[in-house]
This record gives structure tokens, C-alpha cells and sequence, in this order.
């Protein structure tokens, strides 16, 4: 029998983790920072406000994931990596923001700050590097000259797509809520 390289060929193994789902981030929904023309003390978060807060929490999280591969950080930009990003309510109103994703643990790990070694003269480099200010002009600088004098990278921080996603998506869940509460508690209906 000849070799057939196409019924050799495994089936792609998928990208979902078998064993459930990472345990990303908990939110737990303050009253106080709902706004209404309305008192809210004594008043009972609802299972809807719940569902308004983990909807608009995960649309910014699914946005920043989206915002943060297209910089070239090595995450995948993927219907299946962005869809993987879901939320559950749990006891206490606490929401939780989980993910399928198998190795969504991976980039969300701290890197810490590290000596670009291979940008310098010493090196071999001859770069000239643009630099974009603060301001917007943009600054050009010569490699280093010595290897100890090389430029530290700033590293990425851990959870941050997922932190600024979720600051968000709280922006809009709170006046989502807000609106939602107020008709509620007037008497009034969807």
C-alpha cells in the first residue's frame, strides 16, 4: 500500500479548552455608581440589570481583544478567539467574565521589563528609529553604542486588555442601567 499523506494528516485540534473555562476577572455591580433621578437604597439589583452589566462588560472586552491583536502583540485575531469571551452570573450578583480560549492564560501574563540587546551598535545594528512623542512629533534616535546601554522595552502589562475593556464596557452598562432603572422603578415598562 502506498503512502497517502492526506489520511496521515491529523484533524486540527481545537482552540476551546476541554476542561471548561478560565476564571478571568469578577465585577460586582455597586448601586451607587448607577445614576437615576430616583433613590435606589433599599432597592434590589435585578437579574436584568445583571445581564445589561455582563452584555456591555464582555462587548468590551470582545473590543479590546479585537483593538489589542491588531498591534501585533501575538493574539489572534479570530472570529473563534473573540467569541470565546463570555460572562456568568454568579451568587451575590457577583458576574463573572470567563473564556474558553485555550492558551488566553498565555497572554495575559505579565512580561517583565527586558534589555533590547540586539538594537544596538554593538550589536550590529544601524537602525535609526522614529520615535512618536507625546505631543505627536515624531523623534528620530540612533541605536545605542554598548550593549549596557541598551534600551529597556516597557513590557506589557497583565489583564489589560481585558482591564480596559472592562472599564469600557462599565461606562456604557452604567448608563444602560441607569435608563433601565429609572423606567422600571417610574412604572413604566420596556
Amino acid at each position: 500500500m502506498k503512502f497517502d499523506p492526506r489520511r496521515a494528516s491529523r484533524p486540527q485540534e481545537s482552540n476551546k479548552k476541554r476542561d471548561g473555562a478560565w476564571d478571568l476577572r469578577d465585577y460586582r455591580v455597586r448601586k451607587n455608581r448607577i445614576k437615576t433621578d430616583v433613590d435606589l437604597r433599599g432597592k434590589p439589583i435585578t437579574k436584568e440589570v445583571l445581564k445589561i452589566f455582563g452584555e456591555e462588560l464582555v462587548k468590551g472586552v470582545q473590543e479590546e481583544a479585537k483593538r489589542a491583536s491588531g498591534l501585533g502583540t501575538g493574539i489572534p485575531n479570530t472570529k473563534s478567539f473573540i467569541d470565546s469571551f463570555y460572562y456568568e452570573i454568579g451568587q451575590g450578583g457577583k458576574i463573572k467574565i470567563l473564556s474558553n480560549w485555550r492558551w488566553v492564560k498565555k497572554y495575559l501574563e505579565r512580561r517583565e521589563p527586558y534589555r533590547m540587546t540586539w538594537i544596538t551598535r554593538e550589536a550590529g545594528s544601524k537602525r535609526v528609529i522614529p520615535i512618536k512623542t507625546k505631543s505627536g512629533e515624531v523623534e528620530f534616535r540612533n541605536a545605542p553604542v554598548k550593549l549596557q546601554d541598551a534600551w529597556v522595552h516597557p513590557a506589557i502589562a497583565k489583564f489589560n486588555f481585558i482591564e480596559t475593556g472592562i472599564k469600557k464596557g462599565e461606562k456604557r452598562a452604567i448608563s444602560r442601567a441607569s435608563q433601565y432603572m429609572a423606567r422600571q422603578l417610574r412604572g413604566g415598562t420596556r
